[in-house]
């Protein structure tokens, strides 16, 4: 969790503990070329988001749009390809901008 919001600091801690837990994993686990790495995605458009104004989250979203499901497949391929074979201990954050205001 890059944004912390007020009534869900356990949620945000357990977000923000994945993240570091995948650096850990990363170096622990280097040497044997095992990579551990977290994706981090924005408000994406799918059944959880149930009730929620989706008008609220897209106007909070720099790019003024939900995301799609394949968008965070396709960012979960490359983790899980060779092409970032040479990556561990990070994570990807998938969020149209979200997170860079």
């Amino acid at each position: 969790m890059r944004v912390g919001s007020p009534g869900s600091a356990a949620y945000n801690a357990a977000k923000a503990g994945v993240i570091n837990l995948s650096r850990s994993l990363g170096l622990e686990f280097a040497e044997r070329n095992i990579r551990v790495n977290a994706l981090c995605p924005g408000f994406i458009e799918t059944p959880i988001l149930g009730e929620t104004d989706r008008e609220f989250l897209t106007n909070a979203t720099p790019m003024k749009r939900l995301g799609k499901s394949e968008e965070i497949a396709k960012a979960v391929l490359f983790m899980a390809s060779d092409d970032s074979s040479f990556m561990t201990g990070n994570s990807i954050i998938v969020d149209g901008g979200y997170t860079a205001q």
